[in-house]
Formats: C-alpha cells, structure tokens, sequence
C-alpha cells in the first residue's frame, strides 16, 4: 500500500544530449533509422562525485519593497450578481490544432495527474510512472525516464532516484535528481529529502543536443546522455538567469531562497506570517512564471510579489478580500465557512482568473454543500473584474466553449503555457470522469463529443489541444 501511495504522489523527470558530435549527416540518418539499438549499445550514466560543500550563510540581504515605477494593483475580490459572462476560446486564440500522443507499450498508460508541455516543437509528459518525450505529429520519440523497473507497475521506493524538473525554456529542460538511498518507506523519503539527507545533482535536457537513436524497452531508466553539475542539498528551483534559481518554499520559514548552480545560498526570505496554518490545507499559493519573470503568492497573504533579482522581491498585485479573508488560525481550525480562498489562478496577456471559494474544498465539505465556487476574470492593468459563468458546481469539470472551429470544448483544469502557444489535453480517463460527474451541467451535443472521444481512445492515448496566437499564459494553483 505504501509503494502504491508513493506511485500516486511522487511527480518524476529527466533527459539527454548528442555524444556523437562528428557523425556526418548520413550517419546520424542511419543511427536514427536503425530499430536494432539495444541498452547495451549505450553508455553508461554514473552519477558524478559531489564532494563540493557551499559555504555557510546567505551572501545577500533581502530586499522587500514596493517598486515606485509599477506599484501593485489591488484586486478586488467580490462575490458579483446578475448576469456572468461566459469564457469562450476566441478570448484565448484564434486557431486551434488538435494531436495525439500515443504511448509505444498497449499495457501502459497516462495518470490522471500527467502533465503535459511543449519543448520547443516537441512535447513533453511527466507523471509517477516517467518521463516521455514526442515529436510535433505527437509520434513518440523515447523515453526520458522511467521510474518503474523493468516488468514492474509499482515503484521500489528503496534506492529510487527522483527527478523533478526545475524549469523549462525553449529546447532547454532544467532538471533535479535525487538518489534517496537507504529508502524504506514513503515517510523516509518524505524525512530525508526535509533534512538534507539525499544527494542531489542538477542536470540539463537540450532536445537540440538529444542523441539520435530509437529507443527499445530494454532501455535503462535513465537517459544516459544528461548534462550533469554536482551539487548538494539544493531544492529544485525556477531560473531568474541562467546562473541564479529562485526556490519557493511556501507557508515555511524561509518562505523562498535563491542560489546558484553550485548550490551556494544567495538570498533567504523571511515569512513574515506570524501563525501556521497547521494541519488543514485550507489556502494554496502560486507560484509561475508571466512575461519573463517569477512570480508568487503564499498561503494566508493576500500579496503576490514579483522576483526582480536573486535578493529582491517587489509587490505586483494584492488580493482584497475584505472581511471574507482567510487568517492562518481559522485555517488550522476549519473555521472557513464564509471564507474567500483562493482556487487557481491563470494568468494571461491581459487578463487574469481568479477561481476561488467560499468555504474550504475538500471531499467531505462537497458531499455536505459546504464549498461553493466562483470565478473573477481581471483586466491585468486596471484590476477590475468580471464575473465569469463557469457552467459546472466543480471547476475541474469546467469546459470553455470552443467557438474558434466548433470543436471539442477545453478543460479549463489542464490549461498550461509555453509562450504565446497555450495547449489542454484530455486523457480517457479524465473524460470518463467528466462524463460521469455531468448532472445535466453540459450541453447535450459537447457531452456527445466527449463520448465519441472516449469511446475511440485508448488508456495509453491522449489529446493535446494547441490554441495558437493565444495571449501569454501563466499558471499558478
């Protein structure tokens, strides 16, 4: 049972780059044509010695201020009545294309919690189970890393090495590994990553630099061709630059850290909460990235700040909640009937969405009409809002209208970004649960398209819908 919770909840990635420099173009066709590549053609990969130790300290006083050039904007956050308007894809784009990437093993599958990005022109999934990657027709391509053992449908938590991506940016993928050795349990995991027991290296995917084979299943779970920098002890992070990572911890203290590539701490930011929120998961923070910069928000604050540089953080935009705001107290104590919390928030070229609740979300507080969901759409240089009709009680089962072509509708919950390029996917599974938790919310002929699509795809299958020209989008949930 353990193993199968950690399946459920460990998110994994890796990568690779070309140790065949000087092949001629004729011999890199032919090594890309050739299906007789096996593991054992391979090099290698060893993990490097990490026997440098940062120096103790931040180098960097923290710098938090309001930037006189672009104060923050304050958003107001009302419940709105009379009329709502809907949210329609021509708001996002005005094209649309639709792929599917397809798995090579029948038996395998995508997880209802896979996420899919773009890589330059090729797409990327990461879940539990690995990491994939496809080309632009949605052919795949090989696997990046595999978290399984060769046979296996569970992970053996013992000696498992976890790869987490750090950032994406163009054919570039930023990625953490981290070898828990001595693992016995997904508490041993949790614990030794928490104190620093694990050993951690930084690596680096660059799809144009990736080697030129067809992968076989025999292959070993980890591509063998990945730029490494030893490093240890450092959390996973975002890239300010090219040097620099910002990490943000959330409801912790410090509430975010920067440092660069050899681990060394730049800068600590203080939480300047003076509660917890305790044992209830009652708010989120974001945490993402809009026009070229970090931004974040954490539980209970009612600010998201802009990162400006590895030590300084500036307020962009403020939540007013009014009397509706959620203290950390009331969340360690459930006390959030009547209460605003943020949801997710989407960010785009000129708009923002806002979903957020009245009353905490959770299995038991739906099942008693405890929570009630809303959703404000902001215009991003003045703050006022608009509210949006979001045709569904639960927003994971929101779909916005597709008046572009007349086509599928776009799960609002799978939106993520890459530039002025937005993609939604559907895998069947998720289909299947929109379908059944329907209760008349979808319009006849769109639940008819959804059915037709689930009844032709396959577990191993799933759609990626690219909305072209679409305004920049940023995600934080």
């Amino acid at each position: 049972m353990n193993k199968i919770i950690f399946l459920l909840v460990i998110l994994s990635l890796s990568s690779c780059q070309n140790r065949n420099p000087n092949l001629s173009k004729k011999q890199l066709l032919a090594l890309a044509n050739d299906t007789t590549l096996q593991a054992a053609d391979m090099p290698k990969f060893i993990f490097p010695d990490t026997n440098y130790v940062p120096p103790v300290g931040a180098k960097y006083t923290e710098i938090r201020a309001v930037d006189l050039s672009s104060p923050p904007i304050t958003l107001k956050v009302s419940v709105q009545e009379g009329a709502k308007q809907p949210l329609k894809l021509s708001m996002l784009g005005s094209s649309v294309e639709y792929v599917t990437l397809q798995l090579p093993d029948d038996d395998d599958l995508f997880m209802p919690s896979t996420r899919t990005n773009l890589l330059d022109d090729h797409f990327v999934t990461s879940d539990a189970l690995g990491v994939r990657l496809f080309d632009s027709s949605g052919k795949f391509v090989q696997n990046l890393f595999i978290s399984e053992s060769e046979g296996q449908k569970q992970i053996d938590i013992e000696g498992y090495r976890r790869v987490n991506i750090m950032d994406i940016s163009g054919a570039r993928c930023f990625l953490s590994f981290i070898d828990y050795e001595g693992v016995q349990n997904p508490f041993d995991f949790y614990m030794k990553g928490q104190h620093g027991d694990a050993k951690i290296w930084a690596g680096e995917f660059n799809l144009a630099n990736r080697p030129l084979y067809t992968p076989q299943s025999e292959l070993s779970p980890l591509s063998p061709s990945v730029k490494m920098v030893p490093v240890r002890n450092v959390p996973a992070g975002m890239f300010i630059n090219d040097d620099t990572r910002f990490n943000f911890k959330g409801i912790s203290d410090p509430v975010a850290i920067s440092f660069n590539n050899m681990g060394d701490t730049l800068c600590k930011f203080t939480n300047y909460l003076k509660e917890s929120g305790g044992a209830y998961i009652s708010d989120r923070s974001f945490f993402y990235r809009a026009d070229g910069e970090l931004f974040f928000r954490q539980e209970f604050c009612d600010t998201i700040f802009r990162v400006q540089s590895a030590n300084r953080i500036v307020p962009a935009y403020r939540f007013d909640f009014g009397a509706q705001k959620l203290t950390p107290t009331e969340g360690a104590t459930n006390k959030t009937q009547g209460k605003w919390i943020p949801w997710k928030w989407l960010v785009f070229k000129n708009t923002m969405i806002l979903i957020f609740t009245e009353g905490r979300d959770c299995p038991a507080c739906r099942a008693a009409g405890e929570v009630t969901f809303h959703c404000l759409l902001f215009d991003k240089l003045t703050g006022r809002s608009t509210a949006i009709d979001m045709k569904s009680q639960f927003p994971e089962n929101i779909l916005i209208e597709n008046d572009i072509d007349g086509g599928l509708p776009v799960p609002l919950n799978s939106l993520q970004r890459d530039g002025d390029v937005i993609i939604a996917t559907y895998a069947k599974n998720q289909i299947e649960e929109i379908l059944n938790n329907n209760n008349g919310n979808i319009p006849t002929e769109t639940a008819l398209k959804l059915k037709s699509l689930a009844d032709v795809m396959k577990q191993n299958e799933m759609l990626v819908i690219r909305i072209e020209n679409g305004a920049a989008l940023a995600e934080g949930n």
